[in-house]
């Protein structure tokens, strides 16, 4: 696990600590990385969260091998503890077991497939992914969120700035699912897109009267099928996808314990990509956020 780089792709060395911003590594560090001793980069692991504090640097990797992040997204849902977010800033899918039901996962390689009751989620997890974490040094790994981040080499979902048909969903998470169409509300962000999937009837059909049209107004022609029939809602970020089917509460309702969607146009307004306090290096993409169970 220690062989793993702490590099974020930030390599900028502050001039007073002789740190690296993205790393907390000095030069010498991180030109000999590889051809040092495994205990001698579990050491320098070790010192990596004091050295951030000194840096004022909040986002850190963890030194996770692509495995050890399988293991731990495959743990999390296991257990049925805690939620994983994947969106925008006022375009989130939130993945979770609602009160007394199961989640189950499994995996095939590098994908990552689960389902619960109301909710689906796929993730691809590759050597492109890497774990992140914004928390104080002294706060338990149990106790913190973790970000998977992707390098952007590896892609990002498409951009559509109106709303779009894109045809059947051959990428449901579950096969009765693939003949239903999807539409990509057109929020024009590299960093997610938020579907809604159909099959026939009146949501469908409202969908595809407001294709071309520019978000956010389209969701006035969209709403009334939306909160009568609540369809599917998909958000794709270069990690993988969150499906929810829960009910959409109407304007100024609550939300269901469990899995539920937020879209919220002034929040999305901002254009910000991740919530305060968690902006990511610019090498990455983020692909969800897990918040550990209160």
């Amino acid at each position: 696990m220690t062989s793993v780089s702490p590099c974020v792709g930030l390599c900028k060395i502050d001039a007073t600590t002789g740190l690296c911003m993205g790393c907390a590594r000095t030069r010498d560090e991180i030109a000999d990385w590889c051809g040092h001793t495994e205990a001698w980069r579990a050491e320098i692991w070790k010192d990596l969260p004091e050295r951030f504090e000194r840096l004022g640097v909040t986002c850190r990797r963890l030194p996770w091998e692509t495995e050890d992040i399988r293991n731990f997204v495959l743990r999390s849902l296991s257990d049925g503890r805690g939620t994983w977010v994947a969106g925008v800033v006022g375009a989130v899918g939130e993945f979770t077991a609602a009160p007394g039901q199961a989640v189950r996962a499994e995996h095939d390689g590098e994908v990552i497939v689960s389902s619960t009751r109301g909710a689906g989620l796929r993730f691809r997890i590759d050597d492109n992914v890497r774990a992140l974490t914004f928390e104080a040094k002294e706060t338990p790994l149990e106790r913190s969120r973790i970000v998977l981040a992707v390098k952007q080499e590896r892609g990002h979902p498409d951009i559509a700035h109106t709303l779009t048909a894109l045809g059947p969903d051959l990428d449901a998470v579950a096969v009765s699912d693939r003949d239903a169409h999807v539409f990509d509300l057109g929020m024009g962000r590299k960093e997610a897109r938020f579907c809604v999937r159909a099959g026939p009837g009146e949501t469908r059909e409202a969908l595809s009267s407001a294709t071309g049209s520019a978000f956010p107004d389209n969701l006035g022609l969209i709403a009334p099928a939306l909160l009568a029939n609540s369809p599917a809602r998909v958000i794709e970020t270069a990690l993988g996808r969150i499906e929810i089917l829960t009910p959409i509460p109407p304007p100024g309702g609550q939300s269901p314990l469990g899995p539920h969607t937020h879209l919220l146009p002034a929040h999305l307004a901002t254009g910000k990509a991740m919530p305060a306090g968690m902006d990511l290096p610019g090498a990455y993409l983020p692909g969800a956020i897990f918040y550990p169970a209160d």
